[in-house]
């Protein structure tokens, strides 16, 4: 069921986590080429062979979707507030010290909206309890985040632009150890769907990466105003705000009055 782009990731994931190679990877992708898929795949990989994978992200809404996910700060125990020295709360000796010695792979998707200094806090944790005499980065271990930079940065009350750029994961000193993996492919058009549905879909995959990428109305220098295509307008009800919350969360008669 993977196409041949997923595939040759999953192979060379693979290769890693059973040769005990070690490796830090990031899998880039925008949102339908099929990453949650790969790490499902995945995660059965590793866990039919009876070895352990710890599938983790960066909010609890994402770990969801992952088989035995958890968010990275409660299976790894990353404190809310992190730095350039800070230690993440688990020891070589306790249960989640022994769990991660085991581990053959690592997962973390969504990775682009922490802050570097959670990925330097497990680094530290790593090395200090995996002992790997080579200094690997995590402590030898595979790791592989995945995520989109064109989507949500590290939340940063009060920040600019710099600092948001700067606190992100490709700013980080672990980047450099990074191989950067990536899915081109909009998955969602390969369902069994009409060419009308196709094409519908394309042009807004495509609308919203010209998004990301800074791409409309240019020539610009970052700010600028984006026009909304109409069909995306919700234009036949006084309140767009109400109409999308109705839609999405249904209509709860305790709030209806405010």
């Amino acid at each position: 069921m993977l196409t041949e782009e997923q595939k040759k990731i999953y192979d060379e994931i693979i290769d890693y986590v059973f040769e005990d190679k070690g490796g830090v990877f990031f899998l880039y992708g925008f949102g339908g080429t099929g990453k949650t898929f790969l790490w499902k795949v995945l995660s059965a990989a590793v866990r039919i062979r009876g070895e352990i994978v710890l599938n983790t992200a960066s909010s609890g809404i994402t770990s969801l979707l992952l088989e035995g996910g958890r968010t990275a700060h409660s299976r790894f125990g990353i404190p809310l507030e992190v730095h350039e020295t800070s230690m993440c709360r688990m020891s070589r000796s306790f249960d989640l010290g022994e769990l991660v010695q085991e581990a053959k792979l690592i997962i973390w998707d969504e990775a682009p909206m922490m802050s570097k200094y959670c990925f330097e806090t497990l680094d530290r944790s790593l090395k200090d309890i995996m002992r790997d005499p080579e200094d690997k980065p995590f402590g030898g271990k595979v790791i592989i985040f995945g995520g989109d930079f064109r989507q949500i940065l590290p939340v940063i009350v009060g920040a600019g632009r710099e600092q948001i750029v700067n606190s992100s994961l490709n700013s980080s000193y672990l980047w450099n150890h990074c191989k950067v993996l990536r899915l081109t492919r909009n998955m969602r058009l390969l369902q069994n769907i009409t060419p009308n549905e196709a094409m519908e879909i394309e042009e807004f995959s495509k609308w919203i990466l010209d998004v990301g990428k800074g791409r409309l109305n240019e020539p610009n220098n970052g700010v600028v105003d984006v026009d909304i295509p109409e069909e995306l307008l919700i234009t036949e009800v006084n309140s767009p705000i109400e109409s999308i919350i109705n839609v999405v969360y249904g209509r709860n008669p305790r709030y209806a009055a405010s």
